[in-house]
């Protein structure tokens, strides 16, 4: 297992999902609307049109997809074929992945310099855009529970597998 480049791959991966999504949100929030707090979206006078949930299923496959043919081509060119390496290594670029999206995107863009750019109209002034509600009701239950205990580890198996079935 090589962890070095684990966590290269886990930064690079970082960057591209979190540059992708941060340009996204700031050209228009409502793309990723459904990623809001409940308490923002219930409060939302027009709730998610068709037309942004069809642009958020895109968005959402691209740059995920991207993210995860990265880690898979990266993989695949480390030589290592080990289920259990790859599955650790797999999980590691994801979880800095995750974090970078905390850190990056929950706390620096939610919470610091634009925060104002990416309101959703009509929701101004909602508490859940303070950064204790913000915490509380979305990136801690997200980024520290469901991400790191459910959704990575599937991830990783998937991306272990495939790595292992096209490195035969």
């Amino acid at each position: 297992m090589d962890i070095t480049r684990a966590i290269l791959d886990g930064i690079a991966m970082a960057a591209i999902f979190n540059g992708q999504v941060a340009a996204f949100v700031l050209i228009n929030p409502r793309f990723f609307f459904d990623s809001y707090p409940k308490g923002i979206q219930n409060s939302a006078p027009e709730k998610m049109t068709k037309k942004e949930k069809r642009i958020n299923l895109i968005l959402t496959i691209i740059i995920s997809g991207i993210v995860f043919i990265y880690g898979v081509t990266s993989l695949l060119y480390t030589g290592i074929r080990g289920l259990r390496d790859l599955f650790w290594m797999s999980y590691i670029q994801w979880i800095i992945l995750n974090f970078g999206d905390f850190f990056l995107l929950d706390i620096l863009l939610f919470q610091g310099k634009y925060k104002n750019k990416i309101v959703i109209p009509g929701t101004e002034g909602n508490e859940d855009y303070k950064f204790g509600n913000w915490m509380k009701h979305l990136a801690i239950k997200e980024h520290f529970i469901l991400m790191p205990f459910l959704l990575i580890p599937i991830i990783s198996i998937i991306q272990a597998w495939l790595v292992f079935l096209l490195g035969l």
